[in-house]
């Protein structure tokens, strides 16, 4: 009984009549339309990509993972005055105290990227309930496109055999480093962030921005770093015909200033009236 309550815990979250009948209940974020759910311009996020992971690919000669790790630290805080990284959380659940992400080595502006949600990208017709369930990384966008950013198991396999999947030549076209304990890119964290609760407010929220992925603003290299693939292995998006797809990324914005050493806390529902 215990396993199926476990199970429930974690699967209510994406239940569309659970959400509804406890919407009263929960800490939510209001925008009243689609448009306003962006924090900043999805330009300058994708512009702040742009600046630090040329640098960030720079660091990859090194043989050591963790070396690799320590430098974009020191990239990202002299870039973005700032870095991130995973720890004890502040906040404690049924569980007791688990994992959540720390703003470190000075303070974060409002109107900041943060971090990014990582994952398998699921299109709305593509079969996911396997693996959601016990899952409580599955990130759903506006437009019914499913993020799956949990990193063991067979969330974790089914990733790196996108990857490996739609590497070009001996390129790959995403970052694998954030199922291990050492991101090259230290923002490819966002799943680790935990919700607000009433004793505390969120400090970031999700905004959804679409990368393309013609090599006319990304190219490869860069591409390598950004931390999500497709589940699909067609590289068209079927309502633009033979158009390239474009990678859907999740970006996780500060709406406030964030002072160091603060954890960072998101709003897990957001509600588009």
């Amino acid at each position: 009984m215990k396993n199926i309550l476990d199970k429930w815990n974690s699967y209510k979250y994406r239940f569309v009549p659970w959400i509804a009948l406890n919407l009263k209940n929960r800490t939510s974020r209001i925008v009243t339309t689609e448009n306003q759910d962006k924090i900043v311009p999805d330009d300058e996020v994708r512009d702040c990509l742009l600046r630090l992971l040329p640098h960030f690919y720079k660091n990859l000669s090194c043989e050591n993972s963790q070396v690799t790790m320590a430098k974009n630290f020191e990239v990202m805080t002299k870039m973005m005055g700032f870095t991130v990284e995973r720890g004890p959380s502040n906040l404690t659940n049924s569980q007791g105290v688990g994992t959540g992400v720390f703003v470190r080595n000075g303070k974060v502006p409002k109107g900041s990227l943060v971090a990014l949600y990582p994952g398998t990208i699921y299109r709305p017709y593509e079969p996911i309930l396997l693996q959601s369930l016990g899952n409580p990384f599955i990130f759903r966008c506006l437009d019914g496109i499913h993020i799956d950013g949990k990193d063991t198991g067979i969330s974790k396999a089914i990733y790196k055999s996108c990857v490996q999947r739609d590497r070009l030549g001996g390129y790959l076209t995403s970052d694998l480093s954030w199922l291990t304990q050492y991101c090259v890119n230290p923002m490819n964290v966002g799943q680790y962030v935990n919700n607000q609760s009433k004793g505390a407010s969120c400090n970031v929220a999700y905004q959804e921005v679409d990368i393309p992925e013609d090599g006319s603003t990304f190219s490869l290299p860069l591409l390598s770093l950004l931390p999500n693939a497709f589940y699909s292995s067609d590289f068209s998006d079927s309502k633009l015909f033979n158009q390239r797809r474009k990678r859907r990324l999740i970006a996780l914005v500060s709406v406030v200033d964030i002072p160091e050493n603060t954890e960072i806390l998101s709003s897990y529902f957001t509600l588009v009236h």
